[in-house]
């Protein structure tokens, strides 16, 4: 593959609104390199917060046989502890809908533990250093099941996608063995996509107080 002509006017070069490529200053852009900008957990309220910490599986898929809360509940400044006994009844998990943001999420729902690193508990205390130490106080035992953890493995068992938001797949199909075999360059390869990718670095919280 050659590129050493201009390319052919595109979408972009037809830009009607002149935003696309233009030296447009983001409304908070000054407030970011001058590290300024206020982020969810330094949103001051009146009311002094409480703080919460969660307990994740420390296995892939089972069940939680047993959980043990009392020495977390009697550690000081903790205001709750919550596990699926006593969370509150929640929509099961559900892929269908058109709003992917809106669908069920249920976390602490049952005894059941489908990954590695699932809420199983969630402390609240006064203080956050409060509310990780007694997290570290829950007893949880599992019944460990088996499970499926290599892609390779099973891509046998792999299914058709639906599409996004109730459209078909985009695919195309055709005669991929010949179309390669006729290439001038070929290029063979296996692309996988790593567990863990690059995110920011911002300190991640959530922020929430009741009106009314």
């Amino acid at each position: 593959m050659e590129m050493n002509q201009p390319a052919p006017p595109n979408a972009i070069d037809r830009n009607s609104n002149g935003h696309i490529g233009a030296p447009l200053d983001r409304v908070e852009g000054r407030l970011k390199v001058m590290g300024a900008a206020p982020y969810a957990y330094e949103v001051k309220e009146s009311a002094k917060p409480a703080y919460g910490f969660v307990v994740e599986s420390s296995i892939a898929k089972g069940r939680i046989a047993r959980i043990d809360t009392a020495a977390a509940e009697r550690a000081p400044g903790v205001l709750l502890v919550m596990t699926h006994r006593n969370a509150p009844r929640q929509a099961p998990l559900s892929l269908e809908g058109s709003d992917r943001f809106a669908r069920p999420k249920p976390y602490l729902n049952d005894a059941q533990v489908q990954y590695y690193g699932e809420p199983v508990a969630f402390v609240v205390a006064e203080t956050f250093e409060q509310a990780r130490a007694a997290a570290q106080l829950v007893q949880v035992s599992y019944a460990a099941q088996k499970g499926e953890y290599e892609l390779k493995q099973n891509l046998a068992k792999a299914e058709k996608p639906k599409g996004g938001e109730g459209r078909e797949p985009d695919t195309a199909v055709g005669d991929f063995a010949r179309a390669f075999d006729a290439a001038l360059v070929k290029v063979d390869a296996t692309f996988t996509t790593p567990v863990h990718i690059h995110a920011q670095m911002e300190p991640h919280a959530a922020l929430a107080w009741w009106e009314g």
